[in-house]
């Protein structure tokens, strides 16, 4: 008899250990910030030397990596907020059109996903939501980074953009071997990692900034085993108005 997998489970954002850690981590981001406008004010200057016929390949990884320079800035700006959200302050949600932004994250990983063999699909409808800007970016990237990590080759991931009455959905569901629901239980903690993520680089932290980052955008992190076997990661917003 076919079992349905299990309802969802919404996980919560639980703070760094240490109390002070955000604000380190706010920190941080604040001293990196100089070294990342060095690092695209350099670029820039090589992109301006680039003008010949023969420099357009060079122009064009140029600018992706001037895209990518820009992202992580917002990372940057997205841990500096984790840190105010952290103490209790107030941080501001603008709209956002949730399947352009996982458009975009599936065209960033496709390279990565390709080299691994793996098929990465979207699929959904253009829906707005409201986040903490930024937000769904680097929580997009996290998501699709351990997916990435647990499919195997010749597998497949799907993205897929949802909404509900209230709600909008990023799913993004691999084919690795899933979460036991002690793992989705802990999965959020800091430093925790679970037994498929034993061994993998990484800092161990990426479900919990992601976590926090949804919760201060007023939405949540949903995970459950998907009904291929492996997980469903959902990245849950209020619709936009």
């Amino acid at each position: 008899m076919h079992r349905s997998p299990p309802a969802p489970t919404a996980v919560p954002a639980p703070a760094l250990p240490g109390g002070g850690s955000p604000a380190m981590a706010a920190v941080a981001a604040h001293q990196v910030r100089g070294p990342l406008s060095s690092v695209r004010l350099r670029l820039e200057l090589l992109q301006d030397r680039l003008g010949g016929a023969s420099d357009a390949a060079a122009r064009r990884e140029v600018s992706g990596v001037l895209r990518e320079v820009d992202r992580l800035a917002q990372v940057l700006d997205q841990v500096l907020a984790w840190g105010t959200v952290d103490h209790g302050g107030d941080v501001p949600v603008e709209p956002v059109d949730l399947l352009s932004v996982a458009a975009s994250r599936v065209d960033a990983w496709s390279a990565l996903a390709a080299e691994r063999g793996v098929r990465l699909r979207i699929d959904g409808t253009t829906v707005a939501g409201a986040h903490v800007r930024g937000s769904l970016e680097q929580v997009l990237d996290v998501l699709l980074d351990n997916a990435l990590q647990v499919t195997p080759g010749g597998g497949s991931l799907l993205v897929a953009v949802r909404t509900a009455t209230a709600e909008a959905r990023v799913e993004v569901i691999d084919q690795g071997p899933g979460m036991t629901d002690e793992e989705i239980a802990h999965a959020c903690e800091p430093f925790w990692r679970g037994t498929c993520g034993r061994g993998r680089k990484g800092t161990g932290l990426g479900l919990t900034i992601a976590a926090a980052l949804l919760a201060a955008s007023g939405g949540r992190l949903e995970l459950s085993r998907s009904a291929r076997g492996g997980l469903r990661a959902v990245a849950v917003l209020p619709r936009a108005g």
